[in-house]
Order: structure tokens, then sequence, then C-alpha cells
């Protein structure tokens, strides 16, 4: 509820806004927040286009065949699959500039496949529990210690923090929440929701394991299970369950993050440039078309990363994997977030290098030996670190010798990234109040009707002075309602340039 009402206070139109808001609306602060979250987000992007992929091949090849399907970039139905969920995102996404109003219409399409998606499991389960009853369980044998990919906590602890850190998840229950009741009622829909939908999972797993063992990825059970029973019947609906999910999330997190790569990448750099020329007092100074179209390319450019992506680690790692690693780099942004609600007055400066100092952190445990193992090195210092210091090595920073991957990854990182701010922040100190820029009505009508309507532009001012300095409250009126188009960084940046 907290999070809710600070993002409603501040009209932040994402996860990077609403940090960059609380934190002195610094623009080298947002753009941080969104370099993270691009990097950790485009990942699990590519992981949704990865698993229709792979869930299509399952359903047409067959469980067995489908891990040798590697069509041309041409051929590969992802790549269409992802220009069709950029046309919808721009088509149902950006039809207003504003970012804080709401899309009844996205959110009832979320609610929609989310309910689709637990109908599916559900039904699924059923028919593992009483279709495969005659079938003999083997618990799956215990993987090695060292082969294990995370451990339990670490992605138990992911888990939660996803609910606050992941953009989309930030812009369906902050963003898009209009009552501080709903929030009341997820506190016990969403635990029972998860609860439902995770029953099947055990038997599901089970079951797999027990018929195709390894000769089939894990991932691609809940497919293959109702297949080799022949029941297509089932088997399509899980599909279309899978489809709907990875469609939903698709499309909100493209949404989410073009929001804040245009506010934050590049309409700085445009605020000091071809938009500070914009003309106030007739149409040729309205670039919200131009912010539109920045966001459309931006959706596009999001999708065909995300396309790249999966085509690059395509075959080399398992899908729950890659989601696994995309979470714990979206994790490193929790330091800000903890800071920017609780402790507001902490530098921007300081909050900034903690985001940078957390994710280095992560880039060293979890990334450098990922990519070592990729381009097939075995590199010592991996091992026994840089210099012989083994204590700085990345498979035991710290000492945590003890820790899997993704548990040191996870630790380190928040740890690194909490500990530099609060360092910053004692020796920097408190920020100090900005004073009023002494703005004249002319000067704020024409910066106003760059991203907002003539005529709520003249209603935010209509008790501004005509002559001599607009007083400060009206000035921040219009620079929070320029705050839902801009995000706060920019908006303020829009003033100062005026």
């Amino acid at each position: 509820v907290r999070l809710v009402r600070l993002a409603r206070d501040s009209n932040a139109t994402s996860l990077a806004d609403l940090i960059a808001t609380r934190l002195g609306k610094d623009p080298w602060l947002a753009a941080t927040v969104t370099l993270v979250a691009a990097l950790g987000l485009i990942p699990y992007i590519a992981l949704q286009l990865q698993a229709i992929t792979q869930s299509f091949a399952t359903l047409t090849l067959g469980a067995v065949h489908a891990q040798d399907a590697s069509p041309p970039a041409w051929r590969d139905g992802a790549l269409y699959v992802a220009l069709a969920m950029a046309a919808f995102a721009m088509l149902f996404g950006t039809r207003r500039a504003s970012a804080t109003e709401h899309n009844p219409g996205l959110v009832l399409a979320i609610a929609f496949e989310s309910l689709f998606k637990l109908v599916a499991m559900l039904i699924l389960g059923l028919f593992v529990w009483l279709g495969l009853s005659g079938l003999q369980m083997q618990l799956p044998p215990s993987p090695p210690a060292s082969a294990s990919p995370g451990g339990f906590m670490p992605l138990v602890l992911l888990g939660g923090l996803a609910m606050f850190i992941m953009p989309h998840q930030f812009h369906v229950g902050v963003v898009e929440c209009r009552d501080d009741r709903d929030i009341r009622t997820a506190r016990w829909l969403f635990p029972l929701y998860l609860l439902l939908i995770a029953l099947p999972a055990l038997p599901l797993a089970r079951a797999g394991m027990a018929m195709f063992g390894d000769r089939v990825p894990s991932d691609m059970y809940a497919l293959a299970l109702p297949l080799a029973q022949g029941n297509q019947g089932i088997a399509l609906l899980v599909f279309l369950g899978g489809l709907s999910a990875a469609t939903g999330m698709v499309i909100v997190g493209t949404l989410a993050l073009s929001l804040m790569i245009g506010n934050h990448w590049f309409a700085p750099g445009l605020l000091r440039g071809a938009w500070a020329r914009g003309i106030g007092d007739d149409e040729r100074g309205d670039h919200r078309g131009d912010l539109l179209l920045l966001r459309r390319v931006g959706i596009v450019a999001i999708m065909l990363l995300g396309w790249a992506y999966s085509r690059l680690v395509s075959g080399n790692d398992a899908l729950a994997d890659v989601g696994a690693v995309s979470f714990s780099a979206l994790a490193t942004l929790a330091p800000a977030l903890a800071f920017a609600v609780w402790r507001p007055q902490t530098p921007a400066g300081a909050a900034t290098a903690g985001v940078v100092a957390g994710f280095l952190a992560w880039s060293w445990v979890m990334l450098v030996p990922m990519i070592a193992t990729t381009a097939g090195s075995d590199p010592a210092w991996l091992r026994d670190g840089p210099f012989g210091m083994s204590w700085l090595a990345p498979e035991a920073l710290f000492g945590l010798t003890g820790w899997s991957r993704l548990g040191r990854a996870v630790g380190v990182s928040l740890f690194v990234g909490a500990a530099t701010t609060l360092l910053l922040a004692s020796l920097r100190g408190a920020p100090h109040r900005r004073e009023a820029r002494g703005s004249d009505l002319h000067t704020l009508r024409n910066a106003g009707r760059r991203f907002l309507p003539a005529q709520r532009v003249d209603e935010l001012l209509r008790h501004a002075p005509a002559n001599g300095p607009v007083p400060a409250a009206i000035e921040s009126r219009l620079e929070h309602e320029l705050a839902a188009i801009l995000g706060s960084a920019s908006a303020r940046l829009l003033l100062d340039a005026a």
C-alpha cells in the first residue's frame, strides 16, 4: 500500500521513475536503473519467446524431436510472434502520452490470461493425478551439490523481490492500481493463486521424470505427458495457457521498459536539443507525437533484441536457469528501491553508485563464469581469484564457498549495493533543497504545451500572475502533471531548461 501511495502522489510512471523521484529527481539515477532493468528484462523476454518456440515444436514435432528443431532466422516462428506482440503493444499501450492513465483493457486482458493459465494448470494436474495414477512414480535422483543450479532459498528470495523490482510487475501492481482496497484483496488472493498454480508442479515433475527421464527437457513435461498419452486436447489447452502467460508478460514488460528507455535515456538529450526548440504557441511545439513514436520504436527494438538473445541461448540453458539469471540481475535494484521508500534523504549519487556496484558484483559472480563456460574455457582465476587472491574469486567471493552460484550472486550484490549506498550517503550528507526557478507565465506555458493539451496547461496556470515569477505551488502542479508523461526527472529537466 505504501508503494502504491508513493507512486500515486509522485505520478511515477515506472520503477526507475519512482526511485529517481524519491531520491532527488536525478536523471542519471533514473538512466542507471533503466540500464539495469533493460539488461535484466531482455533475457527474460527472450526466455518467453524461447518457451513459445519450444512449446510449438513439441506440440507439432513431438517431445523428443523438438530439441533438434533449429530453423533459420527467417523461418523462426519466434520472430513473427515477437513482431505480433510488438504490434499489439503499440496498438493498446501507446495511444496516449500519459503513462499514468489507466488501461482497463490491458489489465482485463492480463486478468483473463492469468485465470486461463490457472485453469489449464489445474486441469493438467488432474490429468496427471488421475490419468497417470497407474504409472509407477519414482523420485528423480538428487543431483550432486556441485551441480545445483541455484538452491531453494535464493529462489524464494528472488520470487519475493520479483513482485517489486520486475518492471511489468511494478506496472500492473503499482502504476495501474486504482484503489488501495485492491492491494488488501491481493494480500490474500495472490498467495492463494500461487498456491493453486503450484499444486500440479510436483506430480508433474515426478511423472515426467518417470516416463521420459532425460530424453525430454523438464520444461516440456507439461506438454509431453498428455501428448504421450494421446490426449491432444489437454496438450493444446496447456499450450494455449503457456502462450497466454508468455504473451501477457512480454507485452506488459516491453511497454514498461520502452517507457523507461524513452523517458530516461532519450528524453533528457532531446529536451536539451531538438525538443528544447519547440514553440509552445502552436502545434509545431507539441511533441507528444514524437514521444509516442519514440516509445513505439523502443517496443520494436526491445522485441527484436529479445528475439536475438533467444536465438543466441537456444539449446544452451534450461528455461528456468535463464529466468533465475534474469531475476537475480533485476534484484540488484532492490536496495535502491528500499532507500527510495524508507530513506528518501539518501543522495542520488550514492544510490547511483550503489546500483552500479551491486550490478558489477553480480556480473563478477554470475555473468563472468557463465561467459567463460559458454566460450568453453575454464581459467584458473575463476577458482583461485585474480593475482592469487582467492577471496576475490567468482566461485569463492568473500569466502562464500558453500553457497550456490545463484545464492552467492544474489547475496553479494545486495550486500555490496546497500553497503556502497550507505557509505557514500554518510560521506556526502543529505542533498540540498532546491530553490524556486522563478519562471514567468509565458515560459511555463510554452514548456507545458510541448507535452500537455493547451486547455490543461491553461487550467493549471489559471491563477498564475501575468507578470513576474510564478508561485512555486503552481509551478509544482505543472511539473507533477508533466511527470506523468516524461517522468519526474525529465519533467524537472524540461522546466529547468525552459
